[in-house]
């Protein structure tokens, strides 16, 4: 089985770096890949505008902008104009049925399934997965006893209500995770939900959250950069909200494939003004 396994200062040499790893593999293809990537949010913009090009020069199979493909994931333009995750929530709840109108977002989006979560029978009641996040970690800063916690349990999207559900961080076992796939309603075997779930992990020495996400699948020119940009919001919204500062973004990805032309990624790889590998975290 071939793995690769990246760290990386930033969003682009993250993606890059794993790409041109991908490239030495047989098929292009390796397994339980992981990028761990230190600032989520930093870009190289000469490689940004490079890949948006590229992106925007294939014509026999159209690729979504880099900035849809984060949307599916992290709303960032609503997000910057509301206050509070109950406002987000609130307008993107608003728009959800319209946006699951469009043929690719029939079956939801990712940030949709983080604020709306489909109910069950006795529950119909859409669940906000990130308000019970948002809510525990902020537990788990403010309280003294416990600030050696560093991650708690599994996310169990049918509890009671926030304040009902907020037990002892510790043995409360519905703790910050979140999770995509509802598996009454996702029945397909191919496209959504490639994002199986999302962890957060408080580190109490530097009052600081860590994401982790785990894909199924990963096509890293199609998707990649995309989500890995979007976790970095996603991640930075969280700890904002907590009252904490965003840390690193780690992305597990059961198969990746490279899905670009050796020409494209030898572009990309001629960008940057400094060396590709040896950039730790």
């Amino acid at each position: 089985m071939h793995t690769i396994t990246v760290d990386a200062p930033d969003v682009s040499r993250a993606w890059l770096e794993a790409c041109t790893r991908l490239a030495d593999i047989p098929d292009k293809t390796a397994f339980h890949t992981l990028v761990r990537i230190a600032r989520p949010l930093h870009e190289d913009p000469y490689l940004r505008t490079e890949l948006d090009r590229l992106r925007g020069a294939r014509t026999k199979k159209p690729l979504y902008p880099i900035d849809t493909v984060v949307n599916t994931l992290f709303p960032t333009a609503l997000a910057a104009t509301c206050v509070t995750h109950e406002e987000l929530t609130a307008r993107y709840r608003a728009l959800y049925p319209r946006l699951q109108e469009v043929r690719r977002n029939s079956h939801g989006t990712y940030f949709g399934r983080l604020v709306a979560y489909p109910g069950t029978a006795d529950k119909p009641q859409p669940v906000d997965q990130l308000a019970r996040v948002i809510q525990r970690l902020d537990k788990l800063r403010t309280s003294a006893r416990w600030r050696a916690v560093y991650e708690a349990g599994t996310a169990h999207v049918a509890d009671d209500d926030l304040e009902e559900s907020a037990h002892d961080p510790v043995q409360d076992t519905s703790g910050p995770e979140t999770v995509i796939r509802a598996a009454a309603l996702d029945t397909q075997t191919l496209d959504f939900p490639c994002l199986s779930h999302c962890s957060f992990q408080y580190d109490s020495t530097t009052d600081t959250v860590h994401l982790a996400a785990y894909y199924r699948s990963h096509y890293m020119f199609d998707r990649a950069y995309g989500n890995y940009l979007a976790l970095g919001h996603l991640c930075a919204w969280v700890a904002r909200h907590a009252g904490l500062t965003p840390g690193t973004v780690s992305v597990m990805a059961g198969c990746a494939r490279l899905d670009c032309t050796k020409s494209e990624l030898g572009t990309l790889q001629d960008t940057l003004t400094t060396p590709l590998f040896g950039l730790g975290a």
